[in-house]
């Protein structure tokens, strides 16, 4: 499966372990991950642009946090949602277990 990780990058100012947690997560369990904070360097259109063609190409998206008041995250949870993506929570899927 291809998951797509997501989260408030803002304001968060452990995001960058935060991201990288969940990819090690997702790949030691045979996954194929996407996660958008290891491209450094653009602007903030810039990364709205590249967040959502990568999520495009995604079977699930994987929040990592609660992300209420995050502008970026909050589209990516409208696009997963109106295509039907699987949605799951990072927390959640770490004690509850990985079911898909």
């Amino acid at each position: 499966m291809k998951i797509y990780i997501a989260g408030s990058i803002t304001n968060n100012p452990n995001y960058i372990n935060d991201f990288a947690e969940a990819e090690l997560f997702f790949k030691e369990r045979g996954h194929a991950v996407i996660n958008p904070v290891k491209n450094l360097g653009f602007d903030y259109k810039d990364y709205i642009d590249m967040g959502l063609c990568e999520l495009m190409k995604c079977d699930a998206i994987c929040f990592i946090e609660n992300t209420d008041n995050s502008k970026g995250t909050n589209l990516e949870m409208m696009y997963a949602t109106m295509t039907g993506m699987k949605v799951l929570h990072y927390k959640d899927v770490k004690e509850n277990g990985f079911r898909l």
